[in-house]
C-alpha cells in the first residue's frame, strides 16, 4: 500500500473523466477543478484509512443518482462544487454508499445451459453455475432525461401554466 497521496495530472484526468461520465454533467477541468480534485485525493476516507478510487467515486455517484431517482434527493447533490468541492461531505456520502452497499445481499448464482460442441460433430448441454452479470447504466441519458424533466417543471412553475 503506497503512503503517497495519487494526485498526479494522470489520476486527477481519470477521477475527473469518471465524475463527467457518472453524472453527465460535462464541466472543464480547469486550474480551480485541478485543485479541488488533488485536495480531495489527498485526503484518506474509511477504516482503515485509505486513498479514495475510482471505483469509491462512481459508487457515491450511483448511490446519489438512485437517491435521485427515488425522488429523496435532487440533482444538485450532484454539482461538482456540492460533492467534490466538499470533502466532509463526500466522506460522508461515500460512508452511506459502502454501507448501503455491505447491506446488500449477493444474488444467488443461478443455472446457465451451455452448448459444448464434441469432436465428433455433436454437443453435449451441460448447466453452469454462473453469477449474474448486472448491466453497466449509462448515465449520460438518464441524467439528461431528468434533468430536461427538472427544467420543464421549474419552467411550468415560474410561468405559472
Amino acid at each position: 500500500m503506497t503512503t503517497e497521496a495519487p494526485t498526479s495530472p494522470e489520476y486527477v484526468r481519470a477521477f475527473h473523466a469518471a465524475y463527467v461520465r457518472e453524472t453527465g454533467l460535462t464541466v472543464s477541468l480547469g486550474f480551480d477543478r485541478q485543485r479541488t480534485w488533488h485536495t480531495l485525493l489527498s485526503l484518506q476516507f474509511g477504516e482503515p484509512p485509505a486513498f479514495l478510487t475510482v471505483a469509491d467515486l462512481v459508487m457515491v455517484i450511483r448511490h446519489l443518482r438512485i437517491g435521485i431517482s427515488k425522488g429523496e434527493r435532487n440533482h444538485g447533490c450532484l454539482r461538482f462544487r456540492n460533492l467534490i468541492e466538499q470533502p466532509d461531505y463526500f466522506e460522508e456520502e461515500l460512508a452511506m454508499a459502502r454501507k448501503i452497499a455491505g447491506l446488500r445481499k449477493p444474488q444467488p448464482a443461478r443455472a446457465v445451459p451451455v452448448l459444448t460442441p464434441l469432436p465428433n460433430g455433436g454437443s453435449v448441454t451441460r448447466l453452469d453455475e454462473r453469477k449474474p452479470e448486472r448491466e453497466p447504466v449509462e448515465a449520460s441519458d438518464e441524467v439528461r432525461r431528468a434533468m430536461a424533466e427538472n427544467l420543464r417543471n421549474f419552467t411550468a412553475r415560474i410561468s405559472g401554466k
